[in-house]
C-alpha cells in the first residue's frame, strides 16, 4: 500500500461521456435532474467505422477533456519541437478492466481468424494505442492499467507519479468501459451483484440488491499546477492532493468483512484533515455498502461531517471506468458548489454521522475523497482540493 503528496497537479480538462449524456455538461444537467438509468446502460451513440466502440466512447472523453484544457493539438504535441524527447511530451495513461473485449467477442464468424481478432487481442494495450494514434499524440510516456474497477483512479495515480518524476510535462489520463455483453452480464448476475431492474440501483439503502452495468469513457488533463494559474476561464483549477494505492486480499470478489485494508488506505489518504464530500464507490450490493460507509465513518476527525454520494444509482457501475467518472463528476461539484442526491436512495442506512442524502445540496467543497475499489482486491484513493484553499495546504505540507 502507497500513498504520496501529488507534486502540486492541476486538473486542466474534463470529458465524460455517460449513459445520461454525450458530454459533461449534458451528463451533469441529468444527474441535477434527477434522472438515472432503468437497466444496463450504453451510451447514446451509433458506432462510426471500424474502431471499436470502446475506442470511440474514449475518443469522446478525450476531445472533450482536450477543448476544455484549451490545448487542442498544441497540448499534445509541442510543434516548436522538431526532436522532442518522451520528457518533454504528453504521457497517456488509459485505466480499462477489460479493453476491447466486447470487440472480439461480437465479431462475426467469418471473421474470427481475421486481422479484426488478432488486432484486437488482447485488447488491454490496443486502446491505448488506437487512442495515441487517433489524436495524433506525440513523444511522451503510454501506458495501460487494469485494476478491475480500480483500474480509473490507478490510472491517475500513475498520472500525477509521472508528472512527479519529470518523464513527461503533460498527462492525459483516460479510462472507458463498453463490456456489456450477455457473458459479461450472466456473469456478474451469477455472483448475485446485479440489480432486478424493477429495484434498480440503490446505493447506501435499505433495500439495495445490486447495481445495474453500463458503458461510460472519463477523461481529465492533468498539468504542473504551477503552469496553469488560469485555464479556461478557472481562476484556480481544483489539484489533486493524495493519491493512494492499496488492496485487499481478503477474498476474490468481496471486502474484508471489519473493511480493515480499506480503513488503512484512508487513513494513509486523508491524514489529518477533513474532506466536505465522499464520493463513494457504492455499488448498492448488500456486501459493499455497509462495509465500506463503516470503514469511511471510522477514517474521519470527529468533527466531520461530509456529504456521502455515489453516481452509480443515476449511472450506473462502468466497472474500469467508475474511479475516474467519480473523479470528473468530483470536480464538477467542487465548481459548482453543489452535491447531487443519492437519487434512488429512500432509505439511507447510516454509520454514525454519515447519512447519505437523497436530495441535492448546495454545499462549498474544500477538500473532497473519492474511492474505488475492484475485484480481487484492487484499491484506490484520492483527495482532491479546491484552488487556493488546496494551493495554502499543500504549501503548508511541504
Amino acid at each position: 500500500m502507497s500513498a504520496s503528496v501529488a507534486p502540486a497537479v492541476a486538473i486542466t480538462g474534463l470529458g465524460l461521456v455517460t449513459p445520461l449524456g454525450i458530454n459533461l455538461r449534458e451528463t451533469w444537467r441529468m444527474i441535477l435532474a434527477g434522472r438515472f438509468i432503468t437497466d444496463h446502460g450504453r451510451v447514446p451513440i451509433e458506432p462510426r467505422g471500424t474502431l471499436p466502440r470502446i475506442t470511440q466512447l474514449a475518443l469522446l472523453a478525450a476531445r472533450e477533456a482536450l477543448a476544455d484544457a484549451g490545448g487542442g493539438r498544441d497540448w499534445l504535441c509541442d510543434r516548436s519541437s522538431a526532436s522532442q524527447s518522451k520528457a518533454e511530451g504528453t504521457a497517456l495513461i488509459v485505466g480499462t478492466s477489460k479493453g476491447t473485449v466486447e470487440t472480439w467477442l461480437t465479431a462475426p464468424l467469418h471473421m474470427c481468424n481475421s486481422a479484426y481478432i488478432v488486432g484486437a487481442w488482447p485488447g488491454l494495450a490496443d486502446l491505448a494505442s488506437d487512442l495515441a494514434r487517433e489524436l495524433q499524440l506525440c513523444a511522451g510516456p503510454r501506458m495501460t492499467c487494469s485494476a478491475a474497477c480500480a483500474s480509473g483512479l490507478h490510472a491517475l495515480a500513475r498520472g500525477v507519479m509521472l508528472l512527479g518524476t519529470g518523464e513527461c510535462r503533460r498527462a492525459l489520463v483516460v479510462a472507458a468501459e463498453s463490456s456489456l455483453h450477455p457473458l459479461f452480464v450472466g456473469s456478474f448476475h451469477r455472483l448475485g451483484v446485479l440489480a432486478d431492474p424493477a429495484v434498480g440501483c440503490r446505493p447506501f439503502d435499505e433495500n439495495r440488491c445490486g447495481f445495474l452495468m453500463s458503458e461510460a469513457a472519463a477523461a481529465v488533463c492533468l498539468e504542473p499546477a504551477a503552469d496553469r494559474a488560469h485555464v479556461c476561464g478557472r481562476e484556480s483549477p481544483v489539484l489533486i492532493e493524495r493519491v493512494a494505492l492499496g488492496s485487499d486480499p481478503t477474498h476474490i470478489t468481496g471486502l474484508d468483512p471489519h473493511g480493515r485494508p480499506l480503513r488503512r488506505l484512508l487513513a494513509n489518504v486523508l491524514g489529518n484533515y477533513g474532506v466536505d464530500l465522499v464520493h463513494a464507490h457504492g455499488t448498492a450490493t448488500i456486501a459493499n455498502d455497509p462495509i465500506e460507509l463503516a470503514a469511511i465513518a471510522g477514517s474521519l476527525r470527529d468533527d466531520c461531517v461530509p456529504a456521502v454520494y455515489s453516481h452509480k444509482a443515476a449511472l450506473g457501475h462502468s466497472l474500469g471506468a467508475s474511479g475516474l467518472v467519480s473523479v470528473v463528476l468530483s470536480v464538477r461539484m467542487h465548481e459548482a458548489g453543489l452535491v447531487p442526491g443519492n437519487v434512488r436512495t429512500s432509505r439511507p442506512i447510516s454509520a454514525g454521522r454519515l447519512h447519505p442524502a437523497p436530495d441535492t445540496q448546495p454545499r462549498h467543497l474544500d477538500r473532497s475523497l473519492v474511492i474505488a475499489a475492484g475485484f480481487g482486491g484492487a484499491l484506490a484513493a484520492v483527495t482532491l482540493v479546491s484552488g487556493d484553499a488546496g494551493r495554502r495546504r499543500m504549501a503548508a505540507a511541504c
